[in-house]
């Protein structure tokens, strides 16, 4: 990612994160303790899904084989190769 890109999703995050402290607080302000764990809870949801995308990007990389029966990436080639040789073990 270039500098420009990285600056880009940093204020992007930070934004975010703002805006969700805002939130909690005027949720709070409006003495809705209810409202203060529902945008705490969505928050961490989001959260969530971020972090999981971002692992799954990174965990998956693909480019592990060619044709049909390929892994779609290195670590699915690896599972299978150990898959393959349990069954052909045990048979």
């Amino acid at each position: 990612m270039s500098d420009w890109g990285a600056q880009r999703v940093q204020v992007g995050t930070a934004a975010a994160g703002m805006s969700a402290a805002l939130a909690v607080v005027a949720a709070y302000l409006i003495d809705g303790s209810g409202l203060v764990w529902a945008v705490a809870s969505v928050e961490v949801l989001l959260v969530m899904a971020h972090v999981a995308r971002r692992f799954r990007a990174k965990a998956h990389v693909r480019a592990a084989g060619e044709g049909a029966a390929a892994a779609h990436c290195e670590r699915c080639r690896r599972t299978r190769e150990r898959l393959e040789a349990r069954a052909g073990s045990t048979g």
